[in-house]
């Protein structure tokens, strides 16, 4: 194995990227020749990876005085234009609600988003994020540990009382997807911290191919015990998943590279597509290779760009103005 440098995660990028994969497949079940039965666990991958990834990013610079409102509005331009993209397609394709459009959850709905189920993750996501950045940043190593054990024992009561970890879709379960979704992200902030303590070697190793082989196999399965399963899940299997993702970096950097461009896309995107061909297996199979091109050309062609015009409006507004002498 050789050094590599620590500039990006590649492993971590593959992982989300077939999270995304899993959780399409998932939500296609019905149709699909292709099971994940359990692939709703790639939701907990995402928030224990955004917890990790967005401590990296912000939390020095959040303890150094950035506030509150800039990070949220970056959180927002980072979020908003791909999940606008998904709420308009689940408005035209599924009767969806324009509220979708604003974030705001359907009140006449079983569904917080009437055709795009999957946004509820972003909304309560960003509720995880407001409430790292408004108290928990400053907690020390060991304050994080409370409280993320505080939030696992009231996670697990409720995947004990539902009798699963597929929490937060749904207004009956919208409570405990919020506990779901700030549990994991903390535990993923956690990571980081230990990260930095432990030291941040990191190595190319094919290793990183077989954790998310592990994943796929996580996703897939269809345990006898369900609660079981899932508890150790979502609070042992996913977490060392991402511990050793940030460890172990997979060779195939542009491999990983395009999965995890294409991860963010596909998740916003692929439920309505999915639920408004509702065809055979043969359809469904072409459909799932279409939505990745969809993906890479949303994220090339879309996100890339609006996201590099949000960079540079910021870089012009911080640049001094020119000396009138």
């Amino acid at each position: 194995m050789s050094a590599t440098s620590p500039a990006r995660f590649h492993t971590l990028d593959a992982l989300r990227g077939v999270a995304a994969i899993a959780v399409m497949l998932y939500h296609a079940a019905e149709y699909s020749p292709w099971w994940m039965w359990s692939g709703y666990l790639a939701a907990d991958l995402f928030f224990v990876l955004s917890g990790f990834v967005l401590a990296q990013a912000y939390e020095a610079r959040l303890q150094d005085g950035l506030s509150v409102k800039d990070f949220m509005l970056a959180r927002l331009k980072r979020i908003y234009p791909v999940f606008w993209l998904g709420a308009l397609i689940g408005c035209a394709l599924l009767q969806g609600s324009p509220l979708t459009v604003f974030m705001i959850p359907v009140p006449d709905s079983n569904l917080l988003f009437r055709g795009n189920w999957p946004l509820w993750s972003l909304l309560t996501e960003l509720f995880a994020n407001l409430l790292w950045a408004t108290f928990l940043v400053r907690l020390s190593f060991k304050g994080l540990i409370v409280t993320a054990a505080g939030l696992g024992a009231v996670l697990a009561l409720n995947i004990w009382w539902y009798g699963t970890a597929d929490l937060g879709a749904f207004w009956f379960n919208a409570l405990p997807g919020l506990v779901r979704t700030c549990y994991s992200f903390l535990v993923g902030v956690i990571l980081f911290r230990l990260y930095q303590i432990k030291g941040s070697a990191r190595h190319t190793s094919p290793m990183g191919w077989l954790l998310v082989g592990l994943l796929l196999l996580q996703t897939a399965a269809s345990p006898q015990y369900r609660v079981a399963s899932d508890l150790i899940s979502v609070g042992v299997v996913i977490p060392l998943i991402v511990w050793l993702g940030a460890h172990w970096d997979v060779p195939s950097k542009r491999i990983a590279t395009w999965l995890g461009g294409i991860s963010f896309p596909l998740y916003c995107l692929h439920a309505p597509l999915v639920a408004f061909a509702h065809a055979g297996p043969m359809v469904m199979t072409a459909l799932f290779a279409a939505m990745l091109g969809v993906a890479t050309l949303v994220d090339r062609y879309y996100d890339r760009p609006i996201q590099a015009w949000f960079k540079a409006r910021k870089q012009a507004a911080c640049s001094p103005a020119p000396s009138m002498i």
